[in-house]
């Protein structure tokens, strides 16, 4: 696909309320629990020296690094939505359906990944 199709395609997908509203919500949840994140957590992992990046209910606290590796839970999602947006932009015009679904998917993925890094933000503090 060349720049001018996707250009195309993606003028026509902004026109579609759905494609517009479920991709501004989920920019806005992003970038309010990133925010969130790296305000509670990076501070005391700079202070530590270390953050956890992962735990489960089973065995607790199975994930910890140094506190550089805290960027790269925002930094994972922010791949995430715009690959999601970059796709479903694109394939507006081919297709609406599977655009729209796109479009469904990367917001039920950042609502899991929200809640996720509520729970990290819960352990890290």
């Amino acid at each position: 696909m060349r720049w001018e199709e996707w250009r195309f395609s993606a003028k026509r997908a902004i026109q579609d309320p759905f494609v517009r509203w479920t991709t501004v919500g989920t920019v806005v949840l992003y970038v309010g629990i990133s925010v969130l994140y790296l305000v509670r957590v990076l501070p005391d992992a700079w202070r530590s020296g270390v953050t956890v990046l992962h735990f489960n209910v089973y065995l607790g606290i199975d994930d910890v690094r140094s506190w550089p590796w805290a960027f790269t839970v925002p930094g994972f999602a922010l791949g995430m939505l715009l690959l999601d947006v970059l796709l479903a932009l694109g394939f507006h015009r081919q297709d609406t359906h599977a655009s729209r679904t796109i479009v469904a998917i990367g917001a039920l993925s950042m609502a899991i990944w929200a809640t996720a890094t509520v729970f990290l933000i819960l352990v890290n503090a």
